[in-house]
């Protein structure tokens, strides 16, 4: 599993293949990975600032010189005792890590949990939150309220998943010589993310605090079912089984890792299509004609169950969904899936091939 934190690039092939296309995982394997974000422990609430835009480039080389990976530096402080927000949850008998961590009642508060409708379950009571890019935010709930975690969802702009879960926080800053290990709350914590969410990205079990010891409980975590939103020029979105593998027209692709700035946004490869199309204008042949990009296909590629980025496809003809049958592929050991796949076409596609209104031909 490859993770970085607060990158962004993308990769890209230049040509047109004259038979089905696989997924280019050389190429994914090459760009930056996915920005993986921990949603902070010793905060009530916390939304992140917007960094940048993802923008999309036109197709014109290989691909970018693969980046060094980053890794995030977690920076140990001692605490000052003082008091920390208090806890909406019961507190076990006795307060230890063993007894919150057996709780029956912590646990049936998720296992009773309803679905929210529009949402469907993705995992149910894990001892982990998850770990995942795009995160949009934390709240603290006053009840196991998945419910209202999903009400926050959706009044979140880009919003696709959230995770809710019980976490035993200290009663006050652990200091490591006058309050090592305080009495605990219990919290009823609610994140947001713009990707689709899997298991296998729970993998937040908690973290210690000088003597004291973080744990989660009662993890449940939900993704929409809803498509994603109609894109301006474009018709749309059309669910399909897999990515799209077209016998022609095959122009190339984008690939854009999951981030802080990214998510799951079909917008993305609308943008990468039209970038295109004005590239190859500025571009043309020596008849000054160019293949204009008229349809896109955009998806989720995961790898070994983890979501990695935004794969855009792109094509100089509309497809129908019987050819998204690319389910996924291996790379050695690594098994990468496609799911969330949807297609849009262009409204007004000009005619094929076009002509460049600002070239001559050759010859003439």
């Amino acid at each position: 599993m490859r993770a970085s934190f607060l990158a962004f690039g993308f990769i890209g092939i230049a040509v047109a293949l004259p038979h089905p296309q696989d997924i280019d995982l050389d190429g994914v394997a090459a760009a930056e990975p996915p920005v993986i974000v921990t949603p902070p422990y010793d905060v009530a609430s916390n939304i992140p600032s917007v960094l940048m835009t993802t923008s999309a480039a036109p197709i014109a080389t290989d691909g970018p010189d693969s980046r060094k990976r980053s890794d995030m530096v977690v920076e140990k402080r001692d605490g000052t005792c003082a008091a920390q927000p208090a806890g909406s949850g019961p507190v076990p008998s006795p307060d230890t890590v063993a007894a919150f961590q057996s709780d029956p009642d912590l646990q049936a508060m998720a296992t009773n949990a309803p679905t929210p409708y529009g949402y469907a379950s993705v995992f149910t009571n894990l001892a982990a939150s998850v770990n995942a890019p795009n995160y949009m935010g934390l709240h603290t709930l006053t009840s196991f309220d998945s419910l209202g975690c999903a009400n926050l969802c959706d009044r979140a702009s880009g919003c696709t998943a959230f995770n809710i879960y019980i976490e035993r926080d200290p009663s006050v800053s652990p200091n490591s010589t006058n309050c090592p290990n305080p009495p605990s709350v219990t919290n009823f914590k609610c994140t947001l993310y713009g990707t689709p969410l899997t298991s296998g990205e729970a993998v937040n079990t908690g973290q210690y605090r000088d003597s004291f010891q973080i744990v989660i409980v009662g993890s449940n975590a939900y993704n929409k079912n809803s498509p994603p939103p109609a894109i301006s020029g474009f018709s749309g979105p059309v669910e399909l089984g897999g990515a799209i593998n077209a016998p022609n027209s095959y122009m190339g692709y984008q690939y854009f890792p999951f981030s802080q700035t990214q998510g799951f946004d079909p917008a993305t490869c609308a943008s990468a299509c039209t970038a295109q199309t004005a590239y190859d204008e500025r571009h043309p042949n020596a008849d000054c004609s160019y293949l204009p990009c008229i349809f896109f296909n955009a998806y989720v590629l995961s790898e070994d169950g983890v979501p990695q980025g935004l794969y855009c496809s792109m094509y100089n003809a509309t497809w129908a969904p019987s050819y998204g049958n690319n389910y996924g592929q291996y790379r050695g050991s690594d098994r990468y899936t496609v799911s969330d796949s949807y297609s849009y076409s262009l409204l007004s596609p000009p005619s094929q091939p076009a002509l460049s209104p600002s070239c001559t031909p050759s010859g003439s």
